[in-house]
């Protein structure tokens, strides 16, 4: 039994299959194309929940922040402060000065 070469055998027969075998690599490159668009996109996608998770935190500090703010700047309570710590009376009305603009 001679002895057969797979490669002269391969690059003979190349001309009648190229196309067969082209397409075939074509759809190899698609899948593989496929699966790291899939994976790029899963992690685009868990960056944007951190993101929109970030976001909500964020927010919910604002609204305490917009709430601690109004909470100190009471009337009320910069008026005690001003009388206790500033020692800051209210002028009596012979006390009063009444600006005029020209």
């Amino acid at each position: 039994m001679s002895q057969i070469r797979l490669t002269q055998v391969i690059m003979a027969d190349w001309p009648r299959f190229r196309w067969p075998v082209l397409l075939l690599c074509l759809c190899v490159l698609s899948a593989l194309a496929v699966v790291q668009l899939s994976h790029s996109n899963r992690l685009l996608v868990n960056a944007q929940n951190q993101l929109y998770q970030q976001r909500d935190a964020l927010d919910v500090e604002w609204r305490n922040l917009l709430l601690e703010q109004r909470a100190l700047s009471e009337h009320s309570r910069v008026e005690d402060i001003a009388s206790s710590r500033l020692q800051m009376q209210r002028p009596s009305g012979a006390r009063e000065v009444v600006v005029t603009l020209p």
